[in-house]
């Protein structure tokens, strides 16, 4: 498994090396890697197998060939694995008084709530998407979840707005993930014609 950090990871850390010192950037740091570890480990137990881990400002995404193919239930699994790591962490952290501790559960809290929003291709929006999906309607409910996400994202950057500047990081991170949804809505007809030929292939 190759793990690789996403270009957009360089202008975060280089924002919050400027703004929070480098403590701040390794705490963030060591925190993405845990939270992917917990994808990993997940893919692991479910049997999937991970080609690579990309680490981004908010988690990072695994690159799992024919993911479609798997039950629900693995991955559901996969997709609250990242979730489950960084909640242990934040437990096991809010129990020491070490220097930095506070910071780190933090860091921890704001890697797990926003990971739990219910929008793509956040770990919430991936375990609720796979959920309600119905193997016959799969693209049609993707597509919608596409576009409340989108929505969602717009709004988000309305509110974060009115606190410009002190926002800026966080307005930023909604962009990014404002255009990978509509990247991924614009290619998702491609996407769904490619995982019916897998199917077929495996079908012959």
């Amino acid at each position: 498994m190759r793990i690789k950090l996403h270009p957009i990871l360089l202008p975060f850390f280089v924002f919050l090396a400027l703004t929070g010192g480098l403590s701040l950037y390794a705490l963030i740091f060591m925190s993405l890697l845990i939270h992917e570890a917990g994808h990993v480990i997940a893919a692991k137990w479910t049997g999937m197998h991970v080609r690579s881990c990309t680490l981004l400002p908010y988690g990072g995404e695994l690159s799992i060939p024919k993911r479609h193919l798997y039950s629900k239930k693995a991955r559901i699994c996969v997709a609250l694995g990242g979730p489950f790591a960084t909640a242990l962490l934040l437990i096991l952290v809010s129990f020491q008084s070490m220097p930095g501790s506070a910071e780190l559960q933090r860091i921890q809290l704001a890697i797990l709530l926003l990971n739990l929003l219910p929008i793509l291709p956040l770990d919430g929006g991936q375990a609720l998407c796979v959920l309600v999906e119905r193997k016959e309607k799969r693209q049609q409910s993707k597509s919608l979840f596409l576009m409340a996400s989108i929505l969602f994202l717009l709004a988000s950057l309305g509110v974060l707005a009115i606190g410009f500047p002190d926002t800026l990081l966080y307005m930023c991170l909604a962009v990014f993930l404002l255009f990978q949804n509509i990247s991924t809505f614009r290619y998702r007809k491609y996407e769904y014609a490619y995982e019916r030929l897998l199917e077929k292939q495996l079908t012959q």
